[in-house]
């Protein structure tokens, strides 16, 4: 099983475009020297005329010298392409980050657009091979986000099924129709659904900064309607409607003095989260719940929330949110699914709202709810962190973002390798990793097991690379907090058609 870890801010962009171009000039720098010493080794043959040498001499005495001066003059030219490739390289940086900056910046700064879009054509002006050039690093950045993925020959194709390859089948049934005709094996299949992946997914894994389409249904919590459904009332449920129960976290109670406790012989109640991995060891992977919320009173007085989202869930499709229906809603159509809307009424039956401060942790579909519920705008969201999330949304400067993929993952996949411009806050990171090379569509997805993104976690933990400071940082707000009320919330749906 792979161990490197690969921990970067994004997209293409891997350097700053300033730090990259005074490289440059210290290239140029090291050009410029190299030119003055072959102009000072040639001088030798000038010197070596005024010495009392005899002529035989003096011609032995430069044989060496032209040789010299050939490898310094290669040097010399090696040295300036590497430095015009360098500014190269910082002129696509640098268009990138306009780019995000734009898309960021489009309904609030239209001012903050005309500059980058300027900008960007005052670059291209200047360079008409970057467009090539951006196409070229484009396209090996895509290849890296899909490394490992392609299997080994193996079990037919007509055995291959799982969430990921359900959402390829939806968007190109033909594909799968024609590839199930012709008896196509696992290798085949794997190069079919990594070529459909490259060519879809960077365009439905990047969700879009717009409101997602209302489905019928309301989500009713504990009996009565929640936000969005005014004049319900404690109605009877119908059909396409939402039940949403809520019940404290086993092992916890509230202590009188408003922190809390645990009932004798249950769980101890966990604290705050430290660490990265301390939050996604609270996704409730393979529990009743599908979300929980925890509630903590901060050493300052002021008021916390985190909530924990899991993943698609087996079970009945009629009665179960989490379901591949709920995926192909908010992946494909770009729809309030039921799953989405049952997490944004458990943040609000919690107490959550555009005020309180909001961390939001979220698991494979869990993830894609909670980018999309932060990207919604609905609540004052902090941090947004997931694992093997098939989306990226565009998030604000001001939201710290970490997305955990395994390249080899055919759900985290479904991202495309997230936003060639970057994450929207300059503190976000992207982690990546290869878990099982070749094993893409294995029916097991064994790289999409959340046992193995909390590996990944740990290892990128115990890597010692300082950009993890920012998560760490992050989480220091828990310091000294009480958790004041920890929740878990169950949704099923009314039978019927919606």
């Amino acid at each position: 099983m792979g161990s490197d870890v690969e921990i970067t801010h994004g997209g293409i962009v891997a350097v700053d475009p300033d730090d990259l171009r005074a490289m440059a000039g210290r290239i140029r720098a090291d050009s410029a020297a190299v030119q003055v010493a072959r102009e000072e080794l040639l001088e030798i043959p000038t010197i070596l005329q005024s010495s009392a040498l005899p002529p035989g001499s003096r011609y032995g005495a430069t044989m060496p010298m032209w040789p010299a001066a050939n490898r310094l003059d290669a040097v010399g030219a090696e040295l300036d392409e590497l430095a015009s490739d360098t500014v190269t390289m910082a002129d696509i940086f640098e268009i990138a980050e306009l780019r995000a900056q734009r898309e960021m910046s489009g309904v609030t700064d239209p001012e903050l657009v005309k500059r980058s879009q300027h900008r960007i054509e005052e670059i291209l002006a200047q360079n008409p091979r970057l467009v090539q050039a951006r196409r070229e690093l484009l396209k090996t950045w895509a290849q890296g986000a899909f490394e490992g993925f392609t299997a080994t020959p193996g079990s037919p194709l007509s055995e291959t099924s799982g969430t990921a390859w359900d959402i390829l089948s939806t968007l190109s049934p033909a594909l799968r129709l024609a590839l199930l005709n012709a008896g196509a094996a696992e290798a085949e299949l794997s190069q079919w659904a990594l070529l459909l992946l490259m060519s879809v997914a960077p365009r439905m894994g990047q969700t879009p900064r717009v409101p997602l389409m209302p489905t019928p249904g309301v989500v009713l919590v504990d009996g009565a309607a929640g936000p969005g459904a005014p004049g319900r009332g404690a109605a009877e449920p119908r059909p396409g409607d939402l039940l949403l129960s809520r019940t404290r976290t086993p092992g916890f109670v509230a202590s009188s003095s408003g922190g809390a406790g645990a009932s004798p012989g249950a769980l101890p109640v966990p604290t705050a989260p430290t660490t990265l991995g301390d939050a996604v060891a609270r996704i409730p992977y393979g529990q009743a719940p599908q979300v929980r919320v925890e509630k903590y009173a901060l050493a300052d007085g002021s008021s916390r929330f985190v909530a924990y989202v899991d993943g698609t869930r087996p079970g009945q499709p009629q009665s179960e949110p989490w379901d591949m229906n709920s995926n192909v809603q908010a992946y494909v159509e770009r729809k309030e699914s039921d799953s989405y809307k049952a997490t944004v009424a458990a943040l609000h039956a919690a107490g959550a709202d555009e005020t309180t401060p909001v961390d939001l942790v979220g698991y494979s579909q869990g993830g894609m709810n909670v980018d999309l519920v932060a990207q919604s705008g609905q609540f004052d969201v902090q941090g947004v962190y997931t694992v093997g999330s098939p989306t990226e949304p565009a998030l604000p400067e001001n939201v710290d973002h970490v997305a955990v993929r395994h390249t080899d993952d055919p759900v985290a996949g479904l991202a495309g390798g997230g936003r060639p411009d970057g994450l929207g806050s300059s503190q976000g990171l992207v982690i990546t990793r290869t878990t099982l090379p070749g094993h893409g569509i294995d029916l097991t997805m064994p790289a999409h097991q959340l046992s193995a993104y909390q590996e990944t976690v740990r290892l990128a933990e115990q890597s010692g690379d300082p950009r993890m400071d920012a998560i760490r940082e992050h989480f220091s707000v828990y310091e000294g907090a009480a958790l004041t009320d920890s929740t878990d919330f169950t949704a099923t749906r009314v039978p019927g058609a919606k």
